[in-house]
């Protein structure tokens, strides 16, 4: 079977959808076709039903967070009639990060002594100033680039903190945020999260115009899903994991493992950069996206939501909250207890329900666990955080992204020595053949909003050249990897 479209976007999550979108916005009579591997939409957001304690609810075991500072995800919430909520985080929180005692503190203060707190208003002072310096277009062209890519996000906190304390703080914080040790992620792609994010405190706060500030309303799996129906569905082709990519001069040929074949004019590839090894392409993607791919490290994150009865944490005056190393544990194979961090994650609908994180090298040992094993730890590092009704439960899941087809991990992270060719490698298009997903972003790379920005900066590549009439010099220019092009108009 062979089927001719003007474009085809390889990848059907918020990223690829969005690009389609866009598309379809600018010119509906543009023939637009979205291939996807797995069998639904919506790729690192993935929203489920779980029983509650009024019935059934939905919560998100993919991306779930946004912002009032992501205003590309914002206001394509805000179109699609889409409403959030506040993420909360009133009451008192625990940290479990210097021993195996549990510590609570009243306020966003961690209950750390005088000396490491010092520390760490220090090194935030340092790492938002180092932020700032590093250009989002390109970090590697950076006064400090070289510098900074050359040490891991580890020795940077060796370099800058002097107390226990707060090293070990930070520590847990990273692998809870990106999935990652930070012996292995590049100072350089940290700190470029840092300066694009407005400041450390943005990356790992609650508030509205934090990281993780709101949440979306019914889930964000549904924002990829309203984006297939307007684009519509019969155009978004699921189940087809793509094989083989040929483009020359006049066209692009794009085959399915299970034999469709699309020829198109200009096609978007909308898919994490670690997944692109399993596609053949002719000719082969140039050696500065090869480079990327080779330094792009996928995150090890399991997440885990548990619901409830009764929102008890919040009866005893408490968030929800826990930022923890793990605990012990006397499971054989696993250094520590399985969680880092712990949220509230309750309905607007007044669902209760924890929102929990298994990372970095945690994850990868207790994947190794049995489900029933895995649950218990979980289940006993809760009640050693709020106490025994912990453990009464209504419905348990968990979802290790690392395990996902087609997605391969989580949250991405760059290597130490790996950013050189990481703007060129991700965002440059080659021939007919352009790039989106979330990685590619100049501003909240990893994040939803992300995925939204590298979405539009990708269709607006292919409008310039397909439709030139449809976008503003200033959509234009306003894109990163098309500087090189002229304005259309004086």
């Amino acid at each position: 079977m062979e089927k001719q479209v003007d474009v085809v976007i390889v990848g059907g999550g918020i990223s690829g959808l969005t690009a389609a979108y866009h598309l379809h916005k600018k010119d509906p009579s543009l023939r637009v076709c979205v291939l996807e591997a797995k069998d639904r939409v919506g790729g690192r957001t993935l929203t489920v039903p779980l029983k509650s304690k009024n019935g059934t609810d939905y919560w998100d075991l993919g991306g779930q967070w946004v912002s009032t500072s992501q205003k590309d995800i914002m206001n394509l919430i805000k179109e699609l009639g889409l409403e959030t909520y506040p993420q909360y985080h009133s009451g008192r929180k625990f940290t479990q990060v210097e021993s195996a005692k549990v510590k609570s503190s009243r306020t966003d203060v961690p209950p750390l002594s005088v000396f490491a707190l010092a520390d760490l208003s220090s090194l935030n002072s340092k790492l938002n100033k180092l932020g700032k310096e590093i250009d989002s277009n390109d970090p590697y062209r950076s006064k400090k680039a070289k510098e900074l890519d050359s040490k891991s996000v580890h020795t940077l906190f060796k370099e800058s903190l002097w107390t226990d304390g707060a090293f070990k703080f930070m520590e847990v914080a990273i692998r809870t945020a990106i999935g990652l040790e930070p012996s292995q992620m590049s100072a350089l792609f940290f700190l470029s999260g840092v300066g694009s994010a407005g400041g450390v405190e943005a990356v790992f706060g609650m508030n509205e115009s934090d990281a993780q500030g709101l949440k979306v309303k019914g889930g964000t799996q549904q924002i990829s899903q309203i984006m297939a129906n307007k684009v519509g569905i019969e155009n978004v082709l699921l189940d087809h994991p793509v094989e083989d990519v040929t483009q020359d001069e006049k066209g692009i040929r794009i085959k399915c493992v299970n034999g469709v074949t699309v020829c198109c004019e200009r096609a978007i590839l909308a898919m994490p950069p670690t997944a692109t090894s399993k596609i053949s392409f002719n000719p082969p993607l140039s050696r500065e996206r090869l480079e990327i791919e080779r330094w792009i490290m996928k995150g090890n994150t399991t997440k885990v939501i548990i619901t409830y009865q009764e929102a008890f944490w919040r009866s005893h005056g408490q968030s929800g909250e826990a930022l923890t190393y793990g605990g012990p544990t006397d499971v054989a194979g696993c250094d520590v207890g399985p969680l880092s961090g712990v949220m509230d994650a309750s309905t607007p609908s007044g669902n209760p329900a924890l929102v929990m994180f298994v990372a970095a090298d945690q994850a990868i040992q207790w994947s190794k666990q049995d489900a029933e094993v895995r649950k218990g730890a979980v289940l006993r590092s809760l009640t050693d955080i709020f106490g025994p009704e912990a453990e009464n439960c209504l419905d348990y899941i968990e979802q290790d992204w690392s395990n996902e087809p087609f997605i391969d991990g989580a949250i991405a992270g760059v290597a130490t020595g790996g950013m050189k060719y990481y703007a060129s490698g991700l965002r440059q298009p080659q021939g007919r053949l352009h790039f989106a997903g979330t990685e590619s972003a100049i501003d909240w790379s990893a994040y939803m909003s992300g995925g939204v920005q590298a979405g539009v900066r990708a269709a607006t590549e292919i409008l310039y050249h397909l439709r030139p009439d449809t976008i503003s010099d200033q959509e234009l220019l306003g894109t990163a990897c098309v500087s090189s092009y002229r304005p259309k108009h004086n």
